[in-house]
Order: structure tokens, then C-alpha cells, then sequence
């Protein structure tokens, strides 16, 4: 008796209505690497896998716990960050995929580039017909947003002129730069725009959301006198700026679109005011400043990094306290503060053995990294001249991680 035929195996699949629940413990799962380079090394180990992480909603969550990483400089050319970086694979990666000069942007030549902040790049123009530089009068109006992976683009609407006659405003020496989205409206699409100008003794700041669609603005009145003496810092959803002499920080908190003012710590400040702005432990806002001194025994200036914190005192004051003074390589016979992205601060080392007549061939400057969270200092790039532009940090997800911004 011949035996019964045996029926092929099937492949076990999950039911439909557990396919939700599998993802949800895949983005659990996903949530707990600390690094975008395992995220993109566990999207490659199967379709679901990659189709979890890719996702929206995803990445919005695993954003908010791992900041995206800092994978380069946005200069002429890109600079990635090299090995033994961790983030240089992330960086070829996206120097290879990126077009970060916004060519497929229509009318290319009217429009500057004035900020890079979440993927996306802002440029600022003139009206149609002109091109940059602009040499002209008058606040700048006009705005295009494009995300330099997708190679889309958003030319956003002109702040209405009537809105500018009204305030008497016609100087164009204004800050333009993106600003987080509004606090629960971050859905990997939205964002702000805003320009600060001043108005006599006041500022007037205009900001545009995609949510809104219009352009809306805010007087404040600082009451003391208005100096431009410091880049643009960003701290926990805070734009910050050091005003001099008046020795203020100037504090503009994105959620409330509401202004204010700390004191910074007593003078002496060192020569250039090189000092940023971080987030520092418990949410606390940090300042590092860098510092110099003669050593007789090595003949030259030494440089440090002083970290202080601002902390609140029982009565409400607030006093800023010293935490650290970190030395800097002595290879260097100057240093200059860069910016801060991605969880590093990115530090300009001018060499003591550079040549006065720089060399076109190879690296001239050395570009560190600091880690905000383990106070190391490494290399991170080279570069062949001084990178004076400021708001020029690239932070990222790979191309495989990014979906577009716009």
C-alpha cells in the first residue's frame, strides 16, 4: 500500500492584524540603537526591516532620541567628515547623493544660500529679473526652501510689502534662517522660516510655517542698546545671540515666539569672542569659550576650552558656573570656534608648521570635533582654507535614512 501523499510545506506568514503589533516591537527594538550607522546597517537585513525604519514616523522618533549625526561642512566643496570619523561612511554617502548647491532650483542664480538646519537647505533672493548679489535696498523678502537628497524645492510666498511699509523697515541687513516646527507639528515635513531685523531701538521678527502658509510678525522691545556681535547659537528649541558690549544674551524661545535676556559672565572675555552655546546636562543651557595662555616652556600660546553652565540660584537669579577647561593640541597656534551640530562642537586648529604661502595640493587647516556627551576631542575633516561662513553644518541621516523633507 503505497503511502499517502504528503502535502509541500508552507511558509508560515503572519495574520494581517498582527502585522501591526510586529512593527510596533520592530520600532522598539530599532529605537534602542544609539547610532544612524547601525539603524542603516539593520535597515539592509530584510524588506520589513527597511520598510520599519524608513518610515515617517519612525525616524520622527528615533530623531528625538538620537539627534541626527554631523556629517559634514557646507562649503566649496562639501566637506565630509573622514575616517577614522564615525560618521565618514554616513558623509561619502551623502557627498556622493547630495546636490547641496540647489541646481535643480529654477532661476538658480537669483538665489543665496543663508542656512542649513534638519536636511533642508534656505536660500534667500531677489525678485525675478535680478540676480545675486543683490545690492539692493531693503529687507529681503524671498525665500526658497529645497532639500539637497530629494532635489525638491518650495519657493515659498514674498513677505507682503504692505507688511514691511507698515513697520518702516529698510535695512537689509537681516538674519534669515529656518526654525524648528511648531512643538507636536514635527511630521518630517514641517517647518518654519524667519528673518530678524531691526527697527530702531527694537526688533521685529517675521516668521512663515507651512502649516499657517502666511508670513506673521512680533515686535520686542530689548531695552538696552542693539549690537549684531555674535552668530546665531541654537539651544533647545532657543535661538540665542551674544550682544557686546552690553555682555546679554539675547534668547528667543521658538515655541512661545517670546524674547528675553540673561546676563553672560563678567569680563575679561577672550580676544574674538570665540564661545557657543550647547545644551548642557538636564536641559541647562552650556557655553564653551575658548581660552589661551603663554607657556614659557614650550615658547607659545596653549589654547583651552572652557564649559560653563548657567543654573538657577534658590532666589531666581541665575549665576553661570564653571565645569571644565579642556586642553586643545598643542600642534595648532590658533583655534577658532566652528559651530555646533549633530551632538559635536567643530573647531577650526590653524597648524604652527603651516606655510605662509598655503599649498594648493592637500589639506591645509585641521578641522576637531568635540562630542558634547563624552568631551573627546578627534579629528574630523581637513580643508585648504578658513571656513568663514557660519551655519554651515550638515547633520543627517544617510541617503538609505532619509525620506524627503519637502
Amino acid at each position: 500500500m503505497a503511502p499517502p501523499e504528503q502535502s509541500p510545506p508552507r511558509q508560515l506568514q503572519s495574520p494581517p492584524s498582527e502585522q501591526p503589533i510586529l512593527d510596533e516591537l520592530l520600532e522598539d527594538i530599532f529605537l534602542r540603537l544609539t547610532t544612524a550607522a547601525d539603524l542603516a546597517r539593520a535597515s539592509t537585513a530584510c524588506v520589513s526591516f527597511r520598510r520599519v525604519i524608513a518610515g515617517h514616523a519612525f525616524l520622527r522618533r528615533f530623531r528625538a532620541l538620537h539627534p541626527p549625526p554631523l556629517l559634514g561642512i557646507f562649503n566649496h566643496p562639501f566637506l565630509p567628515a573622514q575616517p577614522p570619523h564615525p560618521s565618514a561612511a554616513a558623509a561619502r554617502a551623502v557627498a556622493d547623493g547630495a546636490d547641496f548647491w540647489c541646481s535643480f532650483l529654477p532661476s538658480r542664480e537669483r538665489w543665496g544660500i543663508t542656512d542649513i538646519r534638519d536636511g533642508r537647505v534656505l536660500l534667500v533672493g531677489v525678485p525675478e529679473g535680478k540676480t545675486y548679489p543683490w545690492g539692493s535696498n531693503g529687507m529681503l523678502r524671498h525665500f526658497a526652501l529645497c532639500d539637497p537628497l530629494s532635489r525638491r524645492y518650495l519657493v515659498l510666498p514674498a513677505i507682503p510689502d504692505d507688511l514691511v511699509h507698515e513697520l518702516h523697515i529698510t535695512d537689509n541687513d537681516g538674519a534669515y534662517f529656518l526654525a524648528p516646527p511648531v512643538a507636536g507639528d514635527d511630521d518630517g515635513v514641517s517647518f518654519r522660516v524667519m528673518c530678524l531685523v531691526k527697527r530702531k531701538s527694537k526688533l521685529v521678527l517675521f516668521a512663515f510655517s507651512r502649516g499657517a502658509g502666511q508670513w506673521r510678525y512680533i515686535e520686542y522691545d530689548p531695552g538696552f542698546k542693539l549690537h549684531w556681535a555674535s552668530r546665531r547659537y541654537y539651544w533647545r528649541r532657543f535661538f540665542c545671540w551674544a550682544v557686546m558690549p552690553e555682555n546679554k544674551l539675547l534668547k528667543l524661545n521658538t515655541d512661545k515666539m517670546e524674547f528675553s535676556a540673561v546676563d553672560l559672565p563678567p569680563e575679561p572675555w577672550p580676544e574674538e569672542y570665540e564661545m557657543t552655546f550647547v545644551e548642557a546636562s538636564k536641559g541647562r543651557l552650556g557655553m564653551f569659550t575658548i581660552y589661551d595662555d603663554f607657556d614659557e616652556e614650550q615658547g607659545g600660546k596653549i589654547f583651552h576650552l572652557g564649559y560653563a553652565i548657567l543654573r538657577k540660584r534658590r532666589d531666581r537669579t541665575t549665576r553661570w558656573r564653571s565645569k571644565a577647561m579642556i586642553s586643545l593640541p598643542s600642534t595648532c597656534r590658533h583655534y577658532r570656534i566652528i559651530g555646533v551640530a549633530g551632538g559635536y562642537l567643530l573647531l577650526e586648529g590653524v597648524p604652527k608648521d603651516l606655510p605662509s604661502t598655503p599649498s594648493p595640493e592637500g589639506d591645509e587647516i585641521d578641522i576637531f570635533s568635540f562630542n558634547l556627551q563624552t568631551l573627546q576631542l578627534e579629528p574630523f575633516c581637513g580643508a585648504t582654507d578658513t571656513i568663514y561662513e557660519d551655519n554651515t553644518l550638515y547633520a543627517g541621516f544617510p541617503p538609505s535614512l532619509s525620506a524627503p523633507t519637502i
